[in-house]
């Protein structure tokens, strides 16, 4: 079956299982960050075999955030030849597996981040504090206030222009996870000359996922919700050296461009297993390691099912703002994750995907 057409066909068969959209809403549209193909009305590579009904939502989901992240740059084949795919494939798997991956390709611990785990620790740190650890590197404070200006975190029109102004506007919790995700980015960068969105969109979902999963952790799961941000960054952390490891090995073979198939079957099954490792040795908090640990594709309670809701709603997002889908089709999908409730849904919904993003809705999507 032609790629394309199981792009379009998964997402539709997840809203089928039995969501229908009541309402739908017109809104002006903006051009996303990263660069974006023409519309497909709802995007999902799974290239597994099966009927599209048995395509669960969150794996829909996710293989639409993969068909985005993966598209090839222009002038490539939309999909390369695939006859060397099981021979890359076996080499990736192997060198992922070795003993002493970890210790190769893992990156080093950021410098700040015990004095930010001790902060968060204590209950008498205050957010001005906290970004005080932030501002004693010029480099570190301009990334904060990226983040800061950022649809996820952005409240007003204003421009957030100082530490003092960001630590007014999100309070403590924000600004914890405004460091958390500073000290993340300058690791997460990968560089991606076969799919040129890659580095962006996977970083825009982490960024997502992160919040998404902490107010799920204090919302629904009741668990930490300092950890569950990290789960959020750290699955982002995941897919960013498992596409390293699949490019380094692509160089060393000298072999053709990897498939979409192949980078997306890599991610499904390598990203939370290499966050795990990530979380071990950075020494994040036990229960990170402990529910990146457990298998968060299937888990329904505590940290994993605020992992897996997270990168769900991080995905849907990201494809809202990429015209994939609308935002009513979207919520339509998220409402079959167990375990979250409607106003639950519709309050994260609200601080994810909230009015700084503007977004196609599901008629202008499906047009």
């Amino acid at each position: 079956m032609d790629m394309n057409v199981m792009v379009v066909a998964g997402l539709a068969g997840a809203v089928a299982l039995g969501l229908a959209v009541t309402r739908r809403r017109r809104v002006r549209v903006a051009a996303p960050a990263a660069a974006v193909r023409p519309r497909a009305p709802l995007a999902v590579l799974s290239g597994q075999a099966g009927s599209v009904a048995e395509t669960a939502p969150a794996e829909a989901l996710q293989a639409g955030l993969h068909a985005l992240a993966l598209v090839p740059r222009s002038g490539d084949a939309a999909d390369p030849d695939r006859h060397s795919d099981g021979t890359l494939h076996a080499a990736v798997v192997a060198a992922l597996e070795q003993r002493d991956w970890s210790a190769r390709q893992l990156p080093r611990r950021p410098q700040l981040l015990p004095q930010l785990i001790q902060s968060v620790n204590d209950s008498d740190a205050s957010a001005r504090a906290m970004a005080a650890i932030i501002g004693q590197d010029p480099v570190l404070t301009g990334n904060l206030l990226r983040i800061a200006n950022s649809p996820v975190y952005r409240l007003q029109a204003k421009p957030v222009d100082s530490l003092q102004r960001a630590v007014t506007l999100v309070g403590t919790e924000g600004i914890r996870q405004i460091i958390s995700a500073v000290l993340v980015q300058p690791v997460m960068q990968v560089h991606c000359e076969t799919f040129p969105q890659f580095g962006t969109v996977i970083w825009e979902h982490a960024l997502l996922a992160s919040r998404a999963a902490a107010d799920h952790a204090r919302l629904v799961t009741h668990e930490d919700a300092f950890a569950a941000q990290w789960l959020g960054l750290t699955q982002g952390l995941g897919a960013a050296l498992v596409m390293r490891q699949l490019l380094d090995t692509c160089a060393v073979q000298d072999a053709a461009l990897p498939s979409r198939a192949l980078a997306m079957q890599l991610l499904d099954a390598w990203t939370l297993p290499v966050a795990g490792r990530i979380a071990a040795a950075w020494e994040l908090p036990g229960a990170v390691h402990e529910a990146l640990l457990r298998d968060a594709g299937t888990a329904q309670d505590g940290l994993s099912a605020s992992l897996r809701f997270a990168r769900a709603a991080a995905a849907a997002s990201l494809l809202c703002r990429h015209g994939r889908i609308g935002q009513a089709q979207a919520l339509a999908i998220l409402e079959q994750q167990h375990g979250t409730p409607p106003h639950a849904l519709q309050w994260i919904w609200r601080r994810l995907h909230g009015r700084a993003v503007e977004t196609l809705d599901a008629d202008e999507a499906e047009a």
